[in-house]
């Protein structure tokens, strides 16, 4: 394979030809991510407008947290798809390459960052584009001053149109490829829920089937690689998973993205909706039906996360809207809290006769146990109906994505010792609660057991239809 025969797994494909301003790639090591990243200069510098000679100029500067890796690894990765004499001229004192094919001419400079000197140097730069090696290295004020200094190469006075593509749309951008930064960080926040003007690619574990890169590399290269290992290094560096966070340990640990959230958004089933709510005072829900094969679909999760948000004002203002609008004319349950059910002193109404009020079906979860409902969802997460996950969540329950991913977590204290419940951290746990109590009713009492107790008969309104 050469710099013009590159033909791109399809892990990698998105992030090459993303057309953001910004651009993510995140995967195990050795997942060809910083060879994507390298040959995207070439992509990008190739639709640069020409200037008045009819070259397409463009000026990239390549980073990385030192000097000394970039001449170890970073350049000699670049020279290997771009070697000096066939496809350009490197000048090794300057830490420049003068990248020349066909008509495209981009000079292409190397930084270190080892020190304030070379930071004031790098953002006096006049750039086209910023690419970040091992990115998850690079402290957050140097990427956000960096994103100031692109589109300054070609100017106007050079082509007509600056830093631009041949229709006059602006093509200045940066872009970065790393394994995975630890949790809690600046670049976790930013990969987990990029700006609109960013595109993340999150590559699969390299153990997975859907690995489209191990034929580049040698064989069994993954099993041998986590043998005598770490499980959190296993995890970052050949599962693809953010590291560890110095905040806590998360409470669901058997929760995958690769495995449980869904690649595209589920269809909503002719299944009744379920909707798991925690009414405290950041009332949020979790919407989610059980699928014909009995696996729980979650499609939705929300929350107030808003000072003295009621739960009036979020059934009115959040959660109908969303029903109405994903789930016209489905029969809606609401599972809340046992507590919920509990009258306020001040006008004698509980948070589930609020619900009730509102057209909605109501019932307690079964239990408040802890304990029976961080079970009830690990039932869910580790089990297969098939070959298929038993829980499945739809990527649009971004909110719920990330709490199990790490944000729900058990708090650490400066001796490291772990607290024996979870964390109570808005909006998190306000929505992995709710979670809990959606999965506690999907399970029927698998894990938990039926409930005994003996109740008055109630007088339910009519079940509530969206329409």
């Amino acid at each position: 394979m050469n710099a013009t025969a590159y033909n791109p797994p399809k892990s990698v494909s998105a992030f090459l030809r993303s057309d953001k301003f910004a651009s993510f790639i995140v995967g195990p090591v050795g997942s060809t991510k910083t060879t994507a990243s390298i040959i995207k200069i070439a992509y990008e510098a190739k639709r640069v407008a020409p200037c008045k000679d009819g070259i397409r100029r463009s000026r990239c500067v390549v980073v990385r947290n030192t000097r000394q890796m970039l001449y170890d690894t970073t350049i000699p990765d670049f020279l290997k798809w771009f070697p000096d004499g066939p496809a350009g001229v490197f000048l090794k004192t300057d830490s420049k390459f003068i990248l020349k094919l066909d008509d495209v001419e981009c000079e292409v400079l190397f930084r270190g960052l080892d020190d304030a000197n070379d930071v004031r140097r790098l953002l006096s730069l006049q750039l086209t584009f910023g690419v970040m090696d091992e990115f998850r290295e690079v402290h957050p004020d140097v990427y956000n001053a960096l994103t100031g200094r692109l589109g300054r190469y070609p100017d106007k006075t050079m082509n007509g149109v600056g830093a631009c593509d041949d229709e006059g749309n602006q093509i200045h951008k940066v872009w970065g490829a790393t394994n995975p930064p630890d949790a809690d960080t600046f670049w976790e926040d930013l990969l987990t829920d990029p700006p609109e003007n960013a595109h993340v690619t999150l590559q699969p574990s390299g153990l997975s089937p859907e690995a489209d890169w191990v034929q580049y590399l040698p064989d069994g290269y993954y099993e041998n690689l986590s043998l005598g290992k770490s499980e959190e290094w296993v995890d970052v560096y050949i599962h693809g998973k953010f590291g560890r966070s110095l905040a806590g340990k998360p409470v669901f640990q058997c929760f995958s993205r690769e495995t449980h959230v869904a690649k595209s958004v589920p269809n909503v089933l002719p299944a009744g909706v379920r909707i798991g709510v925690d009414a405290g005072l950041n009332p949020s829900a979790t919407i989610g039906q059980i699928a014909y094969d009995g696996r729980l679909v979650v499609h939705d999760s929300i929350t107030g996360n808003e000072g003295g948000m009621g739960a009036l004002r979020f059934i009115r203002e959040k959660l109908k809207p969303l029903l109405t609008n994903k789930f016209p004319g489905a029969k809606v349950t609401v599972i809340i809290d046992p507590a919920a059910f509990q009258r306020a002193q001040t006008d004698e109404r509980s948070v589930a006769d609020v619900f009730k009020a509102e057209g909605f079906n109501v019932k307690p979860a079964r239990t408040n146990s802890v304990a029976a409902r961080l079970a009830a969802c690990e039932s869910y997460m580790t089990r297969t109906v098939g070959d298929k996950p038993a829980l499945l969540v739809s990527p649009e329950a971004d909110l719920l994505v990330k709490a199990l991913a790490g944000k729900y977590r058990y708090k650490t204290n400066t001796k490291g010792e772990t607290d024996d419940k979870p964390e109570k951290s808005h909006p998190w746990s306000d929505i992995a609660d709710s979670f809990q109590y959606l999965c506690l009713d999907a399970d029927g009492g698998g894990v938990f057991g039926s409930s005994h107790e003996t109740k008055r008969r109630e007088v339910k309104p009519a079940p509530f239809r969206f329409v």
